[in-house]
């Protein structure tokens, strides 16, 4: 059964307890190395966070292992690496603390796709093996702590819970404990002329190896179809080209971030008793935002900037005149989704938005919306961010992505709502 993710397979790395290392080639024929989490590991309580957890985590420090792109939600979760980052399925593999057996290299190659099944016994929970390449981190070795967050927690970004006993069955399998590093907390996007929260170039590296993979993500980035990592950088270009007719990839953001949703949204619904925007209120419209393709309607004393565009892409920084905690606003984003937008590019494409760490509520059959408190220099601040999909064309297809996130001092959390419930109200979603 071939495995979620746009890959050709072309021949087994290596295998381990826990999954398996492969080589593959993208849309673009370009070669990476993947990591497969066995899906009945990953019905394990625990390993899916494990596996996760240990990805975003080797994709910080000075010498990132950043990967290109990943699914963490799919039944047999996959993180894939360029090829100029080396090893890098194998290094996931080893940090997971598991053996981890190369194949050798007088086995033929195949061109068959892993299988997912019933993972072979081994003696003893994993142990952190000595292969855990230098500078990156070792294998979870401590309780995971629970993290407070609005809705309820799971442990792909921020400090994860702690995970059931495992299934009996799988009882070789009980993960070793992810204990997560402590990642700094995210500043307001609109609170410094440096934006934290911006498609950017990646912040320079000590290591080739970063630049490397910088160059070459800005063309791959989102052709693998899953995870794309989120942060902000010093210097602000034009992000790439995008198209809708999916034959180039749309401008995401090209590197970590501090702290992405949490994956897979929780079934919900858009929530009723958010306020809307009414005659009483002070408004002004925006019929004219370039890129965007809908108009915008925003309070009395709120502004709209572009702040980067490309073919398929566009990006505004909407607010009031306020500074610092009592700013009120952030991003909106539009981009073109890959026709066509199946639900795999959805995911992808959601899964590289900064959230605060927050737990990703399904609104919708295209949305999803996150909320979270956050902390700014010591201020609480309310923190939204939606991500939807709608149609645009003669076509009537599902062909277009929008993101808010915004920020906002916690009484004026109700303007980020009624701005958000506007949006869906415009676009359908």
């Amino acid at each position: 059964m071939q495995p979620d993710g746009p890959y050709r397979y072309t021949h087994l790395l290596g295998t381990s307890p826990v999954g398996k290392a492969w080589a593959a080639l993208d849309e673009q024929g370009r070669l990476v190395t993947v990591a497969l989490l066995d899906a009945t590991v990953a019905e394990t309580p625990g390993w899916r966070e494990a596996f996760a957890g240990t990805a975003n985590s080797l994709a910080q420090g000075p010498e990132a292992l950043s990967y290109t792109y990943a699914d963490f939600s799919a039944a047999a979760p996959w993180v894939a690496y360029p090829a100029e980052a080396g090893p890098g399925a194998e290094k996931l593999l080893r940090a997971l603390g598991v053996e981890y057996t190369p194949v050798p290299a007088s086995v033929s190659p195949t061109s068959a796709p892993p299988v997912s099944g019933p993972p072979q016994p081994v003696s003893g929970a994993p142990a952190p093996t000595s292969g855990v390449p230098q500078g990156q981190p070792a294998a979870p070795v401590n309780p995971i702590p629970e993290q407070p967050v609005p809705a309820a927690p799971h442990p792909i970004s921020g400090a994860p819970a702690s995970p059931a006993a495992p299934d009996a069955a799988l009882a070789p399998y009980s993960p070793i404990p992810y204990d997560s590093p402590a990642v700094a907390a995210p500043r307001d996007p609109f609170a410094s002329p440096v934006r934290r929260i911006a498609p950017s170039e990646p912040p320079r590296r000590k290591t080739g190896l970063w630049i490397g993979v910088a160059a070459l993500v800005v063309v791959v980035l989102v052709s693998v179809g899953a995870v794309a990592l989120l942060s902000g950088s010093d210097d602000d270009p034009a992000p790439p080209v995008a198209s809708s007719t999916g034959t180039a990839p749309p401008a995401l953001p090209t590197a970590p971030p501090q702290s992405p949703g949490i994956e897979p949204p929780k079934p919900g619904a858009w929530p009723t008793q958010w306020p809307r925007f009414s005659e009483r209120d002070q408004l002004q419209t925006l019929a004219d935002l370039e890129g965007v393709g809908f108009p915008v309607k925003v309070p009395g004393g709120w502004k709209c900037t572009l702040a980067a565009q490309a073919d398929g892409f566009v990006r505004y920084n909407c607010g009031n005149s306020a500074t610092g905690n009592e700013m009120t606003g952030g991003e909106l984003i539009v981009r073109n989704c890959p026709e066509p937008c199946s639900e795999q590019w959805q995911n992808a494409m959601r899964a590289v938005e900064e959230a605060w760490g927050a737990q990703w509520i399904r609104s919708g059959e295209y949305s999803s919306y996150a909320e979270q408190i956050i902390d700014v220099d010591g201020e609480k601040r309310h923190g939204l961010v939606v991500v939807a999909y709608y149609r645009s064309g003669e076509a009537g297809l599902v062909n277009r992505q929008v993101v808010i996130r915004m920020t906002s001092p916690v009484p004026e959390a109700y303007q980020l709502r009624r701005f958000a419930s506007y949006i869906r109200d415009v676009v359908v979603f």
